[in-house]
């Protein structure tokens, strides 16, 4: 089995080769280690080498790290590399729901492919994404990132790139480990607990590895944090104030000129410019508890043969928690309503008497009925949880081993499952709501479902009762169900030119996708009120893959090339659904004019296909505010648009006119479309690695990236579809595109726009380009234990030179430039400069190692707002830790990180993401320390 994949990996990982390459470059002691070995893989190729330089750059994070930073969540680590733009994570409460994501480049987590030990892992839910909590940070070898499309060797998903988690599979004795984080204001305990126990057997033929691990983060509330608990409320002129929302606890009621407000008593107050801070509501840290049970086993059955198998089950319950539900629209109360005084029923009677006839809307004057706008925050049923409970499971069974000449194979199969059951607390009833306000007397009009009255008018009104009849629980069921054959032979001494053995590698691949969404009855109605009608998601697909790669060492030792090397990958897939064929392929050359320089480049077309989600997310009808510009006055003066309306079916004689029954808000339609095909994506690199011989402990890579993405997928807009039909005034109402006048027809009869078919499409695209950097060099000193220590420097970061994303593509005026912005639009942050700096002293048993995170400035992406915070300044937080050996079974590691405390950035309400901040981007819970431990047997 010399020749098995993971038997050498083994031997790379135990001889400490791993934690030296920099960005798939080997330092020369490196290159010394590992020319005895047989052949390793590295990640971004599947052909067994004996060597690990690529010619697409690769970022390796060691055990050192997650050591040192004290992470008991794998996000924690990876949110720091320059290459990832932070997702979702720890402080992710609103937009989230209780997972951690990875995201290079800021392409999205959904074109980022997650692996396990090269492999496809199990994803979270219909979008395909793998949740970073179901991975086991005690088990981590390494994590190697390799940046730029990876679709030719590793299928869909690749067009950012790779992150491959390498997990310790081979293990020979007990170890048991343990992790402790405090924030130093008292608060955030976070604490693992890990098991591995490990044997061989059979005369060392077989090995059994076994894991389990236990892990609790406490949550943190936004009101524990002084920069966090008020809502910061933009002015739109540069001004700042204390905000929140107008739905108030008291309530504020509207019916015409008439705004008044609920007080403690029976009586209606005039309306005060009030607000509600709902910020205190929400969490800063979101509480999670997970377990996992894990095992690998391998047993060589003869030197041809290796069974192996892998299984994972991981539980992950976690929460996020909303504001009391705001109550907002209209809806018809009783004027003789039992919680009112005389004087406010008067109040509602004169409104009643002021209606006018609208028999579609059910009014009439002098019915008894107030039809009035009200807003009304439900505090007295408190806030609104959601508990997410995922449990994941992944069994793996494959074959490896060589063949002959230098052949050797692997195969297998894998079934994985994540299954979450979501549960809401908290939610009102839109219908029982407005069920509750007709009355008669002292009862509802219909009590057949045991309706009691509610008194909304004040705060601090609703009784126990009255909140029993409104609340309603949900619960919602999500499952997605992954398969994957794969069957890969590979040779890495194919012939020899001269110049070093050929490598080569084919093989099959066969994958099915499967997933669902189950909404609760109720918020499946819409009646769930703070929720759109969530329509249930099922579907799935299948694709069969056929792919190839090939490296040929080409020239070496001649004058100018000291060495030259091509590679090139090919991939076919055939999907089940409408993206059909599809081809990804790659090429790239490594050139050393002399042995201290090398220059690489790469070219890659890559692809992702469309999730099922994408293509199966549930149809509903939503009413988006929108303009029909044939309504407008430059329908009547714009020749151009004059033409296009008249084409497109408007009356000419009502041309710049409003028609009757128009609406500021448009009906459309959202969600999956089975017709979707893949993005497409041109991808390449051009770097160089630098290992001067005079400098031996040295090395420096540098590699540019661009990337484009067409037929990006998204949901485009009503506003951009009608644009695309009828022009803008940017471009004097020319149509970018009339083929899209088909998603925005108008009601044969009214003539009005109706029904845009809002789905997702085809119709973006998205640029990026930057420049990264990695430096490393480590240095012996004549000091610390018997004279003897050392002095190691790692310096990691990009430059971002641009990021463009156009939704729909045909119209320029969408486009969304982030590149060193911040906002809204961009929704995160992009700084042009960041990078990372860690500096590590050893000697004989101990360690001290202080780390330097740089997250650059930013500017806001709204150059048409002048908002409090236009640009956020240079972030830096530096953190602090050291390890010891107390002997060869027990070792210790203490920390502190964000070692000056340094707070975040304040950013108001008008751009920011929440809590004031970025909070997965800048640091929000201040100084924390840390302890761990472990013990090997």
């Amino acid at each position: 089995m010399s020749h098995s994949n993971s038997s050498v990996l083994r031997a790379v990982l135990k001889a400490g080769v791993a934690t030296a390459i920099v960005a798939s470059a080997v330092p020369a002691v490196a290159q010394e280690q590992s020319a005895s070995m047989d052949t390793i893989v590295v990640t971004g190729s599947r052909i067994a080498r004996p060597e690990l330089q690529a010619s697409s750059p690769v970022a390796v994070v060691g055990a050192e790290e997650f050591k040192f930073s004290g992470a008991t969540h794998v996000e924690e680590v990876l949110h720091e590399l320059p290459q990832v733009v932070p997702s979702f994570g720890a402080t992710s409460n609103n937009p989230g729901d209780g997972v951690s994501t990875v995201d290079l480049r800021g392409l999205g987590a959904t074109r980022t492919l997650v692996l396990v030990n090269g492999r496809r892992y199990v994803s979270y839910d219909e979008q395909q994404v793998v949740d970073l909590n179901t991975i086991p940070t005690a088990l981590i070898e390494r994590v190697d990132v390799v940046t730029g499309g990876r679709s030719a060797v590793y299928g869909s998903d690749a067009i950012a790139g790779v992150v491959n988690f390498v997990l310790k599979d081979d293990f020979e004795g007990v170890q048991v480990s343990g992790n402790y984080r405090l924030n130093e204001k008292g608060d955030g305990d976070t604490y693992t607990v890990d098991g591995i126990i490990g044997g061989n057997f059979a005369d060392g033929k077989g090995n059994i590895t076994a894991y389990m691990s236990y892990s609790k983060r406490k949550a943190i509330m936004a009101s524990a944090r002084s920069y966090t608990r008020n809502v910061l409320a933009d002015d739109g002129e540069g001004g700042i104030s204390l905000g929140g929302s107008s739905v108030l606890p008291r309530g504020l009621f509207i019916a015409g000129d008439d705004a008044f407000m609920g007080s403690n008593g029976t009586d209606l107050l005039p309306y005060d410019d009030s607000s509600y801070n709902y910020a205190p509501d929400n969490y800063l840290q979101t509480p999670n508890e997970r377990w996992f049970i894990g095992a690998f086993a391998k047993y060589e059955i003869n030197e041809h043969a290796e069974v192996f198998a892998e299984m994972q089950y991981i539980n992950s319950r976690a929460q996020t928690v909303l504001a009391p539900t705001p109550v907002s629209g209209s809806f018809k109360v009783s004027v003789d309503n039992p919680y009112l005084s005389n004087g406010a029923r008067d109040l509602l009677r004169g409104i009643d008497a002021r209606e006018e006839l609208d028999a579609d809307a059910g009014i009439a004057p002098n019915d008894g009925i107030a039809n009035l706008a009200i807003y009304r925050r439900i505090t007295e049923a408190g806030s609104r949880h959601q508990v997410d409970d995922r449990n994941a499971f992944r069994a793996l069974i494959g074959l490896r081993g060589d063949i002959a000449a230098g052949w050797a194979y692997e195969g297998y199969y894998s079934y994985a499952r994540n299954r979450n059951i979501q549960t809401q607390e908290g939610n009102i009833s839109r219908s029982r709501f407005q069920q509750a306000l007709l009355t008669d007397g002292d009862k509802c009009s219909v009590t057949t479902n045991g309706c009691v009255p509610i008194n909304i008018f004040g705060e601090g009104t609703l009784t126990p009762e009255q909140l029993a009849f409104i609340t309603v629980p949900s619960t919602n069921l999500n499952e997605i169900q992954s398969q994957v054959a794969s069957f890969v032979v590979n040779n890495g001494e194919l012939f020899d030119l001269g110049a070093g053995p050929a490598g080569i590698a084919i093989g099959a691949e066969w994958r099915s996708e499967r997933g669902s969404y189950r909404p609760d009855f109720m918020l499946s109605t819409g009646d769930v009120i703070g929720f759109n009608a969530g329509e249930p998601t099922k579907g799935g697909y299948s694709v069969k893959e056929f792919f190839g790669e090939l490296i040929v060492p080409l020239l070496s030792d001649l004058p100018a090339v000291h060495k030259l090397e091509f590679n090139g990958a090919l991939r076919y897939a055939d999907y089940s659904n409408a993206v059909g064929s599809a081809w990804s392929y790659s090429a790239g050359l490594m050139y050393a004019p002399i042995e201290d320089i090398t220059i690489r480049g790469q070219y890659q077309r890559a692809v992702r296909a469309p999730t099922v989600n994408q293509l199966f997310a549930g149809q509903a009808v939503g009413f988006p505010v929108a303009t029909d510009p044939c309504q407008t006055p430059e329908a009547a003066s714009n020749a151009t648009l004059r033409q296009t309306c008249l084409a497109n079916g408007f009356p000419e004689a009502s041309l710049g006119k409003a028609l009757p029954g128009a609406n500021s808000q448009i009906e459309s339609r959202f969600g999956g479309n089975p017709d979707l095909t893949e993005e497409k994506a041109d991808t390449y690199t051009i770097g160089a690695v630098i290992q001067p011989r005079f400098l031996p402990r040295f090395s420096l890579t540098v590699d540019y990236y661009n990337i484009k993405i067409e037929d990006y997928i998204e949901s485009p807009g009503t506003p951009a579809i009608i644009a695309a039909c009828y022009g803008n005034a940017d471009n004097n109402f020319t149509p970018y595109d009339p083929a899209m006048c088909a998603l925005a027809p108008r009601n044969p009869q009214s003539k009005l726009l109706e029904g845009v078919v809002n789905l997702n499409g085809n119709l973006g695209e998205l640029k990026t380009s930057g420049i990264d950097f990695e430096a490393r060099y480590f240095v012996n000193v004549p000091f610390g234990v018997d004279n003897d220590g050392r002095l190691d420097f790692r310096l990691s970061g990009t430059r971002l030179i641009n990021w463009k994303l156009n939704t729909v593509a045909s119209i320029p005026s969408l486009l969304i430039e982030c590149d060193g912005a911040f906002g809204a639009n961009c929704e995160n942050v992009f700084p042009k400069w960041r990078w990372n700096f860690r500096t590590t002293y050893s000697t004989g048993p101990a360690s001290v190692s202080f780390n330097w995170h740089h997250i650059g400035s930013a500017r806001d992406d709204d150059a048409g707002t002048t908002y409090w915070r236009e640009k956020v300044g240079s972030y830096d937080i530096f953190d602090l830790a050291a390890s010891y050996e107390l002997n060869e079974t027990i070792s210790f590691t203490a920390g502190i990180n964000n070692l000056f405390d340094k707070k975040p950035p304040m950013i108001g309400d008008g751009n920011n993401e929440q809590s004031n901040t970025y909070p997965s981007t800048y640091d929000v819970f201040g100084r924390q320390y840390f302890f761990s431990a472990t013990a090997k047997f």
